[in-house]
């Protein structure tokens, strides 16, 4: 007997030894696949599942040590894939059972897996972040009636059950919760150059709000859920972390993070696209941020990169990126959310009061929420291709176009006019107050003109009567305050006799008050409380609402084509040459009104917007923008506010112009105004490096003048102070700036902190420092100082 208890001893031991030697692989022999990843599940060991009599046996027969297992590999989970569609540059394979898929080029040489086949290696994951990692799904679901329902985070690996099936170029996986009552399927597909992945938000089924699926048994109704947003392929291409590399996020210009950069503490970068939805409430100030204009995100490798682009339901999508050790796992990934139900809090009871939760009811109207991924494989590949990669898609698919001509104007705002409280006789009374006038806004380009400043870009803020009062602006509707039709007139004039474009202003989102057929209560956006949609001013220094500041309203989405319509109509008819929308190209929002012929879903509202693009396009007035979102793009002329810097998130490494990279050489744009930036030197040489044009914005009267009032914040733009900087700009940028407006940036390199070097589509070279403020264009130094402008005054 005890030689028998030192035979089991051994064999327990030898065992022991061996599990502990390779506790950091995952075997793939005699284990099951997981529901994504491929990878072997934790499951008892041959050992456990037999009795102690029969171990003692086995130990007795044979004293070996269990047979060590094959660890899983790339070439083995292929193996255990289906080819379900291929062409002359790639390959698609699914494993039928488990749903796990990659892609690879068609030599074999290069591959991108969903999931991370040996997520179960991964020594920083627990359990639960595993199930993460082997999940193509990660849902979260709600009842929607319910407003402390607390959100359910479902993992398609260890809450789903999967089915695939085979269709035309791809399959279909399909996921079932049982527990919750929800089916959620989508589609992979292979195209030329990309795949497609896309969920089909017409096919979900959901038993609360549809009752219960045919041929599916019964859900408990404690358990059953809505969805309410989808994290879709949150670790597809993901890279672990021995591999070196970066990812691109569409944050302001664009900003990179680097792979394992050691930021593991910070927050996770997560954006919304195209900002806000700002009929959600705000309590308090939002941070102050610059937004995502373009539905992208990028992950690059030192000889291959993807491009992840989303091209349908892009209003409802969030992007995100986490490096090794953020999410406590090894991976570094970029992916999007999709938001399938709006959310919202509102307060009942006193000032104790807990915050309830408000959900849309029904999903979103689209039918399909689609990510394509653009494999780029090339030597020493950079964000720089990536922009390129898209900047292609954007001409093949979206209709952008090469600008025609070398054009370097200057950026001009004049603000015209606001309501401003003053004393008459003593008593406080709100009145029009003019801060530039028509007959000073032709001074000023008379000023301009006369010292060497030609090619103007004005676009007139407040310009009218709506305007200054805050009013939907749906027509010319000329301001008595600011000189009436004719003075008007006069300044059209000038501006057409020296080729000055003129491009009076118009707000058709925001208004305080009701007019011109449209008012507060019957044209505003309702919010998913069912309250109005306001907005508002915060305290700088606590961030809660402004105590003396007006809220005002925005107007429902339903009406874009409509008031587009009306104000097209009314400019052609007073002779109008061009049109500035004010945040028309980059503000976007719903309306939840209960009342359905009205309800407005965000990407509802960007085909409402196109189409008023349409209208001015189709009156050949000349469309000048803020920045703007992707789908405005291929519409305007012109384009002001493109930013050069991101928001500087902490998990960010540095920023790159993703933006300018895309647009430059197709749309003519200027970034933000220099005398509004508080480094405005650094922003002028970063602009040349660019090849951006000037901008600034001015006001003829003292700003001053205006505290206290909506134009408080304008306190840089008195025109007298700049007239020289922007003379001496103006002239640097038509000798070196102008010859590269229609060319493409074919290499942009950040050299260090300070050091950015450019190349051009006609072989400039641009160097800057912008600690020194130096800048060298084909190796030879270049000051602005030779330009700068003797005696260039107001008088």
């Amino acid at each position: 007997m005890l030689h028998i208890r030192k035979k089991i001893l051994v064999g327990t031991l030898c065992a022991s030894m061996v599990l502990s030697a390779s506790q950091s692989v995952a075997w793939s022999e005699n284990s099951s696949m997981t529901a994504e990843a491929g990878t072997a599940e934790s499951g008892t060991s041959e050992a456990d599942e037999t009795t102690a009599e029969g171990t003692s046996t086995e130990a007795e027969d044979n004293s070996d040590a269990e047979e060590v297992k094959e660890p899983i590999t790339e070439e083995g989970e292929l193996a255990k894939c289906e080819l379900v569609a291929s062409n002359s540059n790639f390959e698609l394979y699914v494993n039928m059972e488990t749903g796990l898929f990659a892609f690879r080029t068609a030599d074999g040489d290069h591959t991108w897996w969903s999931n991370p086949y040996n997520a179960d290696e991964d020594p920083k994951a627990n359990n639960s972040k595993k199930d993460d990692l082997k999940s193509t799904l990660v849902v979260n679901a709600v009842k929607v009636t319910d407003t402390d329902s607390p959100s359910t985070p479902l993992r398609s690996f260890s809450n789903g059950e999967v089915s695939v099936t085979k269709v035309e170029n791809g399959f279909r996986a399909e996921y079932h919760f049982p527990t919750e009552g929800i089916w959620i399927p989508y589609y992979i597909t292979l195209k030329d150059d990309y795949i497609e992945a896309s969920i089909a938000v017409d096919e979900i089924y959901e038993v609360e709000i549809q009752g219960d699926k045919e041929g599916s048994t019964s859900v408990d109704s404690n358990g059953i859920r809505s969805v309410v947003d989808v994290n879709f392929l949150q670790d597809l291409g993901a890279a672990y972390s021995d591999e070196e590399g970066y990812i691109i996020t569409p944050d302001g210009s664009g900003a990179v993070i680097n792979f394992n950069n050691g930021k593991a503490n910070t927050n996770l970068y997560t954006q919304r696209i195209y900002g806000r939805d700002l009929a959600k409430s705000q309590d308090m100030a939002p941070a102050k941020t610059e937004q995502a204009y373009l539905p992208i995100m990028g992950i690059v490798r030192e000889d291959n990169a993807l491009l992840e682009v989303v091209t349908e339901g892009s209003a409802y999508a969030t992007a995100n990126a986490s490096v090794s050790g953020q999410k406590a796992t090894s991976y570094n990934s970029a992916w999007f959310n999709f938001q399938l139900r709006a959310t919202d809090t509102y307060y009942m009871g006193g000032q104790n009061a807990q915050p309830l939760n408000a959900y849309q009811e029904n999903k979103i109207p689209e039918s399909r929420l689609t990510v394509r991924y653009y494999p780029i494989v090339k030597d020493n590949v950079s964000y720089v291709d990536v922009a390129k990669r898209y900047q292609q898609y954007l001409v093949e698919e979206k209709g952008l176009t090469r600008v025609e001509k070398e054009e370097a104007p200057l950026y001009l705002d004049v603000y015209g006019g606001t309501v401003k409280q003053q004393s008459i006789l003593g008593f406080p009374v709100n009145l029009e107050t003019a801060a530039t006038t028509y007959e000073q806004a032709k001074q000023i380009l008379q000023e301009l003109n006369n010292n060497g400043v030609g090619n103007i870009i004005l676009s007139y803020e407040d310009f009218n009567a709506a305007g200054i009062t805050s009013r939907i602006s749906n027509s010319v509707d000329y301001s008595g305050t600011l000189g009436g039709k004719n003075k008007f007139k006069e300044l059209k004039s000038y501006c057409e006799a020296n080729n000055i474009i003129l491009a009076p202003s118009v707000d058709l989102m925001n208004y305080e008050r009701s007019g011109n057929g449209y008012t507060k209560t019957g044209a505003s956006s309702i919010a998913i409380t069912k309250a109005y949609a306001t907005q508002g001013v915060y305290e700088l220094a606590f961030g809660t609402p402004h105590d003396t500041r007006n809220s005002w309203y925005i107007l429902s989405p339903a009406y874009f084509q409509k008031v587009y319509g009306e104000v097209v109509s009314s400019y052609t008819k007073e002779g109008m040459q061009a049109i500035s929308v004010a945040d028309g190209t980059n503000m976007l929002y719903s309306d939840y009104t209960a009342n359905s012929a009205r309800t407005t879903s965000r990407q509802q509202a960007i085909n409402n917007l196109i189409e008023g693009y349409k209208m001015i396009n189709q009156s050949n007035l000349t469309f000048v923008a803020g920045a703007a979102n992707d789908y405005a793009l291929p519409y305007v002329d012109y384009l002001k506010d493109v930013p050069l810097y991101s928001s500087n998130f902490d998990v960010y490494d540095y920023d790159i112009p993703f933006y300018e990279l895309v647009i430059h050489g197709y749309i003519p744009y200027t970034t933000k105004a220099k005398n509004a930036s508080s480094s405005a030197d650094e922003l002028f040489v970063y602009s040349v490096v660019t090849g951006t044009p000037l901008h600034y914005e001015v006001m003829y009267q003292d700003p001053n003048e205006f505290t206290d009032c909506s134009y408080d914040e304008l306190f840089y733009t008195y025109y007298s102070g700049w007239v020289s900087d922007i003379c001496t700009e103006y002239k640097f940028m038509q000798k070196y700036v102008l010859p590269l407006t229609d060319e493409t940036i074919v290499d942009f390199e950040r050299i260090d902190r300070y050091n950015y070097r450019s190349v051009f589509s006609d072989g400039t070279e641009v160097e800057v420092n912008l600690k020194t403020l130096q800048i060298y264009i084909n190796d030879t130094e270049v000051k602005l100082t030779d330009f700068e402008t003797k005696g260039a005054t107001t008088d």
